[in-house]
């Protein structure tokens, strides 16, 4: 049995069988995957195509968990182009798997591609179960006995949409993997979330780190939709890289599939420490860049600046100067975050890490800022910074009164959170504000995260 892994607690990696959807497209491979996971995981429209890179999932059932992954829609028909992409991709999940199901919809009766997709998983052998969807009504249901012309065994006639027959389908998949409790199929570790504009190269960069054709690239944009994680390792660190569909402005992204593709994407977002905003090095910083490194920076995300494709203006020392001049300026609200320049051609550099330029300080940056985010600074530490502060700086005074400061500690982190106590409330000016927290970002080296700072009055004001 080709076995699944994913860590559990403690850091113990449990064994943990894998169920994958296949299928021609637009037969509800993608809705069965919601049903069986319980959550709006995989994007569902009513376009083929729509699903394009591995989804993976956890399906719990009677208190057993399995994993279920969601392909996308097989077309023996078409050899070239984004679709042979996608047959690639079910090509790797149907080599995982330990249990196939070839879903059809019964509205349309099984169709010459659903018998050479089904004689193509013959060959496999892998054992598999035959999924009629679309059969929400009685007449649908008995329509489902011929699908047991495929010859694959078991048909379940089920209606992903209403839950119907889903039962009996999840019965039969527990008694064929014989499951065994697991932990969350997302593995720990770091998380470093890859954004930016449409066709910036964010699954490029991924592909290149991992080595292999993980997530699918293709010169249209907007190739990815669905936010993948993808486990990894960096200098015996545990990273999930999380690879994320391009973000349009909002009046630029018309259909319902990009619009579900971007709040996936800032979904991801919520759920990562680190975002590494791909920028497009020819493009420059657009306005675009500028909302998603804000979105992301306010979100209390470290952010790390990546200039990518930097070959194509390297030669051009005039240009590449601009180029990065422009973004420090740009993205100048990020407090000087770690800017790398990458590509992923030309040489070897960095061993390990893929074929490509600035892979391996991109790592690093992301680390280093990880560290900042989740800094721990003790009272006196903080307290010996302010002193010295408020030494060479005297803060104004609010009101025509003296304002005091009387110590700072750290509330909380991940981001870092200071509070100030002083004889006032609300007592500083934002430029006194920004100087204080300009210090403790120095001292500390708090570079590309954001630092909250709020100051709050005593009880009993002093006099």
């Amino acid at each position: 049995m080709n076995d699944a892994t994913v860590p559990a607690e403690g850091g113990e990696v449990v064994v943990a069988p894998l169920v994958a959807i296949v299928g021609r497209p637009n037969v509800g491979k993608s809705t069965l995957f919601n049903r069986l996971v319980g959550a709006r995981l995989a994007i569902v429209e009513d376009n083929p195509g729509v699903t394009r890179d591995r989804m993976y999932g956890s399906a719990d059932w009677t208190g057993r968990q399995f994993l279920v992954v969601d392909t996308g829609g097989i077309d023996p028909s078409l050899e070239t182009g984004l679709p042979a992409h996608i047959q690639a991709q079910v090509e790797v999940a149907v080599e995982e798997a330990d249990l196939l199901l070839l879903v059809v919809d019964i509205i349309d009766g099984v169709t010459a591609v659903d018998l050479e997709v089904a004689a193509h998983l013959r060959r496999s052998g892998k054992p598999t179960l035959v999924v009629a969807n679309k059969a929400d009504s009685d007449a649908r249901q008995r329509a489902a006995a011929d699908a047991y012309e495929l010859g694959l065994g078991p048909v379940f006639a089920v209606s992903a949409v209403h839950g119907r027959g889903t039962a009996d389908l999840c019965d039969e998949i527990v008694a064929r993997i014989g499951v065994d409790e697991v932990a969350d199929p997302v593995p720990p570790g770091t998380r470093i979330a890859f954004l930016g504009r449409p066709n910036a190269g964010k699954s490029t960069l991924v592909n290149t780190l991992l080595q292999e054709a993980r997530v699918i690239v293709d010169d249209a944009p907007g190739t990815t939709r669905d936010a993948v994680y993808l486990p990894f390792q960096h200098n015996k660190q545990d990273l999930v890289l999380i690879d994320t569909a391009g973000l349009r402005r909002r009046k630029q992204a018309a259909r319902a599939h990009e619009k579900l593709a971007a709040i996936k994407s800032i979904r991801a977002m919520e759920r990562t420490e680190i975002v590494v905003l791909v920028i497009d090095a020819t493009a420059g910083v657009t306005d675009q860049d500028q909302r998603i490194a804000r979105m992301a920076f306010t979100r209390g995300k470290g952010v790390v600046v990546m200039l990518h494709k930097w070959d194509a203006i390297s030669a051009d020392r005039r240009r590449a100067k601009e180029v990065r001049e422009h973004a420090e300026r740009e993205l100048a609200f990020l407090e000087r975050p770690v800017i790398i320049r990458s590509s992923v051609v030309g040489e070897q550099r960095d061993a390990g890490q893929g074929k490509g330029r600035g892979l391996r300080e991109m790592l690093d940056g992301c680390l280093r800022t990880a560290r900042a985010l989740h800094r721990r600074i003790t009272t006196s530490e903080l307290n010996e910074e302010l002193a010295m502060a408020v030494n060479e700086h005297s803060p104004p005074a609010h009101q025509g009164r003296l304002v005091r400061l009387y110590f700072a500690t750290q509330a909380d982190r991940s981001p870092p959170f200071i509070v100030v106590s002083a004889n006032r409330g609300r007592c500083l000016p934002a430029a006194y504000e920004r100087y204080l927290v300009r210090r403790f970002r120095k001292r500390w080296d708090l570079r590309g995260v954001p630092v909250r700072l709020v100051v709050r009055g005593r009880q009993r004001e002093d006099k």
